[in-house]
């Protein structure tokens, strides 16, 4: 039964956005030059799982004089896993167009510094000019070569993107580490707000990271949950119900391209349980659920035409939703609850209950069929009764519900 809460959240056609662009705006973050982790020690696997997992970009360092790498790095591309590559403060225009050649040019984007704000040394007095100064050499080598993208420094706080200045001339997109802390993605966020937003949400996160780069669009770099107690942490079912709807949240915001963090546990430290697998390469809940995403809105070839889809949505507002289109000309409607499901503060779960959602439609469709994903990220699909009003009982996991007109 749809409770007094509910809300009339569409009213005409909306205009769908193609599906296989959502899978192309995913990536992950790899390492594969860490030695003594799964990275560094078996590439094999790690080319097994991000094949598997079914994202065409990856996130990672330049790593001069390893051609070894090189060689990897051509091995993901040709299928179809491209790089973009984040340089470091000591190297040169060289360092670029040499690793550019020695991965057969791959890359799809190269990356300003990672943090410098955070991780230069006291020595560094004026660490903004330092990330200034490698952004412009690195746009303009990387400009020469070809014309692929050119992403900005990241940076961990809002007044460090106030203090580099503008580098609009010298990127294409902004940078954003998009971390919630153990909160749901769709967090309205916590303690003080300003005209940027609530600190903590995506919304402010987006605002923050646009000040050196105005009205380029932003890359989230990295974001994901840890989910053992040694970090801030949620329960692995909850991390990936979290992550996919992350995507989803980002995917909504406009997000151009989003990289998970990360695709192996390394083990140790604040960030050593944020892998969709285990340091032995063991899939999580997380791995299953974003493999079974991208899967179902895989759709490669001639981009859509976009079309709409005539359709009410009566809802309480904490359901959200997207629109998809397939080349064959049927849609897939996203739906979750974006609610949180774990309390931050004191580490226990939250009572999540499904939420009564009604789907009208202008025109009957011929055919229904809804997919849910369970704890472990695995999906069952089933048919729903074509009718011209349908009712979802609609949770914490997205359920993708398949429309033929």
């Amino acid at each position: 039964m749809l409770t007094t809460e509910s809300v009339l959240q569409s009213t005409s056609a909306e205009t769908a956005r193609g599906a296989d662009a959502f899978v192309d705006s995913v990536g992950v973050n790899v390492h594969l030059g860490y030695y003594g982790t799964l990275y560094g020690n078996n590439f094999s696997a790690v080319d097994n799982l991000l094949v598997g997992l079914g994202v065409r970009h990856v996130r990672d360092g330049v790593y001069t004089g390893n051609t070894s790498l090189c060689s990897n790095f051509r091995q993901l591309a040709s299928q179809g896993i491209h790089g973009d590559f984040i340089v470091a403060h000591w190297m040169s225009p060289t360092d670029v167009t040499t690793w550019d050649s020695c991965t057969s040019r791959t890359a799809d984007a190269y990356e300003g510094l990672n943090e410098w704000d955070a991780s230069h040394p006291a020595s560094d007095t004026n660490w903004p000019q330092t990330d200034r100064s490698v952004q412009q050499w690195l746009h303009s080598t990387v400009k020469a070569m070809r014309g692929v993208t050119v992403v900005a420094p990241s940076l961990t706080s809002q007044s460090a993107y106030a203090a580099l200045g503008s580098v609009a001339a010298t990127s294409d997109v902004g940078n954003l580490h998009a971390y919630f802390a153990a909160r749901n993605p769709g967090t309205p966020g916590w303690g003080g707000g300003n005209s940027f937003g609530v600190y903590g949400s995506l919304g402010y996160d987006l605002a923050i990271a646009a000040q050196p780069t105005g009205a380029e669009p932003v890359y989230i770099t990295e974001t994901g949950y840890g989910d053992t107690s040694n970090t801030v942490y949620v329960p692995p079912a909850t991390k990936a119900r979290y992550t996919v709807r992350t995507l989803l949240e980002a995917w909504n915001a406009h997000v151009p391209r989003t990289y998970v963090y990360e695709l192996v546990d390394e083990g140790g430290g604040y960030f050593g349980s944020y892998g969709l697998t285990d340091g032995r390469g063991t899939i999580k809940p997380a791995y299953a659920a974003v493999k079974n995403l991208l899967a179902h809105l895989s759709d490669p070839g001639t981009p859509v035409v976009p079309r709409s889809l005539s359709y009410t949505l009566a809802a309480p507002a904490q359901v959200h939703h997207a629109l998809f289109q397939k080349r064959d000309g049927s849609f897939v409607l996203a739906l979750w609850l974006e609610a949180p499901e774990w309390d931050a503060r004191t580490n226990t779960p939250l009572a999540l209950s499904p939420q009564a959602t009604r789907l009208t439609f202008a025109r009957t469709p011929s055919r229904l069929r809804s997919t849910s994903f369970d704890d472990a990220g695995n999906v069952v699909t089933g048919t729903v009764a074509s009718a011209a009003s349908v009712t979802l009982n609609i949770g914490g996991s997205p359920t993708l519900l398949d429309v033929t007109p």
